[in-house]
């Protein structure tokens, strides 16, 4: 849908062209059994679905490629998942449906550790650390994983799993020390809190929404309510949850933005060259990524509460830059 808004076409037009916004359908998403050596190996039956990125050098599956992060699904079935493994940015895991195992390996001791995890819970780990998961339920399992940065390099396995390993890929840690424990890095869905002031528009009745900051501040202009769960890392990440009608309105950020409706559907919207406001409705899983230079919004279209994961391609990002002037809001604080 087109809606000229010749006002504020000067504001909105765009200020880059890396890409366009660009819509991604789960339905659309081709999967992929067979992308690492290991893959066909029992126990490590998945399917790779990506909405962002893909493993350097090889024919791209994503509708786009990655500049500041990479991220995708993975299903599995039962008793499946993923090898121990290591990448050189830091890897995030969030359960979306079923029970995961988390597993890996101390750094020092190279002692086994793991955690269960549910629906909508979370991990963080490190470069360094060698890491993997297995679906511990009783059906197929879906996790969503996410890439620190835009460069997906092949991952690097223990020598046990290199038979049949990539002549160009690499085979040691790429730090000498990783940056944090695994085991200090989870959050659960239900002790995430919900805050309702991470930023000033949120007061007026078409903003009112919560943010379950799993990790970082997610370019918050205020400092009410709970903390994030996690601090500042390579991206930042959250699940925004709100009543019909309700969102965020236009905005930009200095960094590439993600949308993923979890629960519900949702409507993005945004400014194109023109200045025309273009949108797309989503559906569960559906996706849609936006570039920075780009003023975007969304909104819950569904009847009841829903569920949209927020995914910002830097750690640390200062407030939003809208079209509004939301000032006397903050004023009035």
């Amino acid at each position: 849908m087109n809606t000229s808004n010749d006002s504020n076409q000067q504001t909105l037009r765009p200020k880059t062209t890396v890409a366009p916004v660009t819509v991604i359908r789960f339905g659309e998403m081709i999967p992929d059994w067979g992308e690492y050596h290991e893959s066909h190996g029992e126990g490590n039956h998945r399917a790779i679905y990506r909405y962002i990125g893909g493993i350097s050098g090889q024919n791209l599956r994503s509708p786009l490629p990655g500049w500041e992060f990479t991220c995708g699904i993975a299903m599995a079935p039962p008793q499946n998942g993923a090898p121990l493994h290591d990448h050189p940015d830091e890897e995030i895991f969030m359960v979306w449906e079923g029970e995961f195992e988390i597993f890996w390996e101390d750094f020092e001791t190279k002692a086994p550790k793991s955690v269960i995890l549910g629906k909508y819970d979370l991990i963080r780990v490190p470069s360094g650390i060698m890491r993997g998961f297995r679906n511990v339920g009783k059906d197929d399992g879906f996790i969503h994983f996410i890439h620190g940065q835009g460069d997906y390099q092949y991952p690097v396995y223990p020598e046990s799993l290199r038979e049949g390993l990539p002549d160009d890929a690499r085979t040691e840690s790429y730090v000498e020390q990783p940056a944090y424990d695994p085991a200090t890095q989870l959050v659960r869905h239900e002790e995430c809190p919900r805050n309702w002031s991470v930023y000033y528009e949120a007061k007026l009745p078409e903003g009112v929404r919560s943010l379950r900051r799993y990790i970082g501040g997610v370019s918050g202009d205020t400092d009410e309510g709970p903390p994030p769960s996690l601090s500042e890392g390579e991206i930042g990440y959250a699940m925004v949850e709100c009543g019909n009608g309700r969102g965020a309105p236009l905005h930009d950020h200095p960094c590439e933005e993600l949308f993923i409706a979890l629960e519900g559907r949702w409507v993005v919207y945004w400014a194109d060259e023109r200045g025309n406001i273009e949108q797309a409705v989503l559906e569960p899983w559906d996706a849609c990524w936006v570039p920075t230079g780009v003023q975007r919004g969304f909104r819950n279209a569904d009847k009841t509460e829903g569920k949209i994961h927020i995914i910002q391609g830097q750690g640390a990002t200062p407030a939003p830059d809208y079209t509004e002037d939301y000032s006397a809001l903050k004023e009035n604080a």
